[in-house]
């Protein structure tokens, strides 16, 4: 990509969570929070020298660093003396412009990617980003995104319970079974597998032990903890007359490796009862979606879920889809961009005790969410749908779609990952689709969808892009 359409697409660009814009008079300290913002909630782009669409439009824009070239000098001292701890994944480089003057310039871009730490300024100020905005966070949420990011583990500390007899033990001895343990004392198998602290006489299961073998963990632990089902007949849920359950919905409760195999045994029931539709020559259930992609699915929840927060992984069935959805943003540096390539595990002890089991939950080699997507992409449906923090900030949602995929949509999701946007001149090209109202009514079933979503307005200016925003790493990568 050259300068100009590198400046035409940062000028595409409205301000959200990922991405601000300012003129370089604005004080060094203040840009240096929106950095810190970025680095601390899922990473984003700052761009200087340029002014705030809601005051120019187009090349109006284009103001350029020079009038405060001593601002971005010293933004630049501050970036590496002010922050801790300090960043490591952040890049920046110039992009030459003629500004609004008519003279040669130049825009400053800091590629700011999300954090595994949690960032302060040297005033010990903490900032996210909240929409467009870079707030200010306390005491209390600076905790909060502590056990969001995985720096402190709720799995780890100690749950004062020094008696085994809350455990079920017939799940405690299938475990020591499955890795070939000699061991006789379970305690100390349960401290050997970080599942348990302290000495005889003053011994204690951690958390994380309870949410795997206690028979109740949420009795246990007094919190929600458990997976709920909610079946809905049609595509929405009914909020007015009778609710329009296919059952009352109910909780799944019990040790993490019980709530997954109950969950995915309701799926198969679901499948199973299913009114058969005719497919190709055959008759098949309609309820399409690969009982391994909803396992995945449900075993990411219950893995990687923020069990410090207070509420139950929602799993709901619709005609049209499931939605599995797990308390707690993406862990660590995690984003919906790189879900599929990078790994960071929230809870990495669970991970390892269940994945020791004889028949584990999900293969802890990196290619789960890959396999999702494959085995949906074999299926002929649409691949599964992370939707981005910004639209579901507090959780992770992952969307199964229940139906075939139209023809053309790999040609435009390929060309999307690719390309990193697309607007309705482009999908008439690389699909040979000629007709503008039919590429419009099926770029607006993939926007209703939520597979893509729309920046900018108008017939000629609107671009689609996947959720997460990928414009920018076609921008900026």
């Amino acid at each position: 990509m050259d300068d100009k359409d590198l400046i035409k697409g940062i000028l595409s660009l409205r301000e959200w969570q990922g991405f601000d814009c300012k003129r370089v008079l604005a004080k060094p300290g203040k840009l240096l929070e929106t950095i810190v913002a970025f680095a601390n909630t899922d990473g984003g782009i700052l761009v200087l020298g340029l002014e705030d669409i809601k005051k120019a439009s187009g090349e109006a824009r284009l103001i350029g660093i020079n009038e405060r070239l001593d601002h971005v000098a010293e933004l630049l001292h501050l970036v590496k003396t002010d922050i801790s701890p300090a960043l490591g994944n952040i890049t920046h480089f110039e992009i030459p412009i003629m500004n609004t003057l008519g003279k040669p310039d130049k825009l400053y871009v800091f590629n700011v990617h999300k954090s595994n730490d949690i960032h302060s300024l040297r005033s010990a100020d903490t900032f996210v980003r909240r929409g467009d905005k870079t707030v200010k966070i306390g005491s209390v949420e600076i905790t909060r995104l502590k056990y969001e990011k995985g720096s402190i583990k709720f799995e780890d500390e100690l749950s004062s319970i020094s008696d085994l007899e809350c455990l079920d033990q017939n799940l405690l001895q299938s475990f020591r079974k499955d890795i070939s343990s000699t061991e006789t004392d379970m305690w100390q198998i349960l401290k050997d597998n970080g599942l348990a602290a302290g000495i005889s006489g003053n011994r204690q299961l951690v958390k994380g032990a309870v949410l795997l073998f206690a028979k109740n963990p949420a009795v246990i632990l007094k919190k929600k903890c458990a997976v709920k089902i909610s079946h809905y007949h049609g595509n929405e849920p009914s909020f007015t007359g009778e609710p329009n359950f296919v059952r009352r919905p109910f909780t799944i409760e019990g040790p993490l490796l019980y709530q997954i195999q109950q969950a995915v045994k309701y799926f198969e029931d679901v499948v199973r009862s299913s009114p058969p539709s005719l497919r190709g020559a055959s008759f098949a259930p309609s309820f399409m979606i690969p009982v391994w992609a909803f396992q995945e699915a449900v075993a990411n929840a219950v893995i990687h879920r923020n069990y410090a927060v207070e509420d139950d992984i929602q799993v709901r069935f619709f005609s049209d889809r499931i939605e599995v959805e797990s308390p707690g943003t993406y862990p660590g540096h995690i984003t919906v961009l790189n879900i599929r390539k990078e790994r960071f595990a929230r809870n990495p002890m669970i991970l390892r005790v269940l994945n020791r089991f004889a028949n584990p939950p999900n293969l802890d080699i990196g290619e789960g969410v890959n396999r999702m997507f494959e085995v949906m992409r074999e299926a002929n449906l649409y691949e599964p749908l992370y939707i981005p923090a910004e639209h579901s900030p507090h959780s992770v949602l992952v969307v199964l779609w229940n139906m075939q995929k139209i023809v053309y949509w790999d040609i435009v999701s390929d060309y999307l990952v690719k390309k990193g946007s697309i607007t309705n001149v482009q999908a008439r090209k690389i699909t040979g689709i000629s007709d503008t109202l039919k590429m419009s009514r099926l770029l607006k079933e993939w926007v209703e969808k939520r597979l893509i979503e729309k920046i900018g307005s108008g017939k000629r200016s609107t671009v689609y892009v996947k959720p997460g925003h990928d414009i920018l790493k076609n921008l900026f990568s």
